[in-house]
Parts: C-alpha cells; sequence; structure tokens
C-alpha cells in the first residue's frame, strides 16, 4: 500500500553491489513513484515500475524537478554510499525542510573500505575532492594520521600522491580501492612514490596513513 505524498526519502544505496543495499532502502524503493538518481544507482532497483529520472550536473533543474513531484507522488532520490557524506543530501537541505525529507543511511565505499583493509576509521578524517582546493588536501594529510578521500576525474589517486610529494609531504602507506563490492573489486597498496604510477578505473576511493 503506497503512503501518503508530501515527503522526500533520501536514500543511501551503499557502495555499489545489491547485497550492500539495506533491505529498509529496498523497501522504501518499492512505497516510491518517483526515482531520482544515477544510472549506476537505477540499475540497483530493476523492479521498480515508477517513473525514474536522471541525475545530471544541473542540480538546480533537478531540486526543481523534485519540488514538482513531492506533493503528489513519493519521491525517493537516491544517492552513493550513506547520504551524510558529500551527496544530494547537501543541496536538498538548503531547498526543502526537515519535514520535507527523510533520510536513510547506506553504507559508505570509505566505510567498506576500511573494513575491508581491517582498519578502524573513528579518528579518520575524511574529505571529497569533488570541485575542491588542493591545499585543502595537503592541509588535512599533513594534521591527520588517517585519512580517507573520495577522489574525481582529474584528481586521481595517481594525481594526489603526486601532489602530496609535491607539497613535500613525507613517504606515506597508500591504499585504494577500485571497483569496492563488484566482482572486479581491487585493492592496491602502495606508497606515495609508487603511487604516483598506479593506474585505477574511475571508481575509486582512497586511504593515506601516516
Amino acid at each position: 500500500m503506497l503512503e501518503s505524498a508530501g515527503k522526500i526519502f533520501v536514500l543511501g544505496v551503499g557502495p555499489g553491489a545489491p547485497e550492500y543495499v539495506l533491505p529498509a532502502v529496498s523497501q522504501r524503493v518499492q512505497r516510491c513513484r518517483v526515482l531520482v538518481g544515477g544510472e549506476r544507482n537505477q540499475a540497483l532497483f530493476p523492479d521498480f515500475d515508477g517513473e525514474r529520472k536522471a541525475v545530471d550536473s544541473d542540480i538546480p533543474s533537478l531540486l526543481d524537478y523534485i519540488q514538482d513531484q513531492y506533493r503528489s507522488r513519493q519521491v525517493g532520490v537516491l544517492v552513493s554510499g550513506d547520504p551524510g557524506l558529500f551527496s544530494l543530501l547537501q543541496p536538498l537541505k538548503r531547498r526543502f525542510s526537515e519535514a520535507e525529507l527523510e533520510v536513510i543511511p547506506g553504507i559508505s565505499a570509505l566505510q567498506y573500505f576500511f573494513a575491508r583493509l581491517g582498519l578502524p576509521w573513528n579518528d579518520a578524517s575524511i574529505i571529497s575532492l569533488h570541485g575542491r582546493d588542493e591545499q585543502s588536501l595537503v592541509r588535512t594529510v599533513e594534521e591527520y594520521a588517517r585519512v580517507g578521500i573520495f577522489t574525481d576525474r582529474r584528481q586521481t589517486p595517481a594525481a594526489v600522491c603526486a601532489r602530496l610529494l609535491q607539497a613535500g609531504i613525507g613517504e606515506r602507506r597508500v591504499f585504494v580501492g577500485e571497483n569496492l563490492s563488484y566482482p572486479e573489486e581491487k585493492i592496491y597498496s602502495t606508497t606515495l612514490a609508487s603511487g604516483c604510477d598506479l593506474q585505477v578505473g574511475e571508481l575509486n576511493v582512497m586511504v593515506i596513513l601516516s
């Protein structure tokens, strides 16, 4: 039975593989009539029979679309990993009130990666390089013994290692997780110097240890 409209559900879908989507998220998706999300996230729900809306770089237009829909139909917004870590939740909170949003958590790629490495992450600093200046990267690695990094197409693991060496950062242990949770998952253990030559796919995160 569908619930009444008037709320936007921000749904964390985990690191990528279907088995890491939490049951609470799957159950909520089936109650929605509109599903907003990128192609990879949408593919996690092949049986969804409502309207689908792809995410692109035009965030203001996407927010306008959600605003037009949610009062008459339940809207689910799919975000990679956990909504609390560098996701669409931030622009959604700037547009909509707390009463209009409900967040259901997911397993972040970095949470998954720290687990695969067998490392605690309660004392780690987590940063995203998406659209952020490189100097903040250097400062964070200087100040923290354990840093988790969301890379982007330009600031790849190799570029991150080169930037840190250029800034005079001493040698560090570097771990890179590629295609985490997927069958083609790869985990690399290297150093800043050797990491400058590392070639990996776009879907990756990093952990740097002093």
